[in-house]
């Protein structure tokens, strides 16, 4: 019954994640995706490495999203299987 408690509770987070990226709730995709060229503009920096910018843009967090929030439901699914199986 602990499993099905855990991986219904990681189910639901990974839906709430999977949903505010997907979506591109309060722009997360769009933060993600500039947070992460500055960590790529950093670290170029430091080593002097004039590479161009990463092309993964917001569709790549979306695209994670989509991914991501099916998973979560099927967690749930399992947690719940789980639980009433006890």
């Amino acid at each position: 019954m602990g499993a099905g408690i855990a991986l219904l509770v990681f189910g639901l987070v990974s839906v709430g994640g999977g949903a505010v990226c997907l979506f591109n709730l309060h722009g997360t995709a769009d933060k993600a995706a500039a947070r992460r060229n500055a960590g790529r503009a950093v670290t170029a920096a430091r080593t002097m490495d004039l590479t161009e910018p990463s092309q993964l843009g917001a569709w790549f967090f979306r695209l994670m999203g989509g991914f991501i929030l099916p998973a979560g439901l099927l967690l749930c699914l399992v947690g719940l299987v789980l639980m009433t199986d006890g």
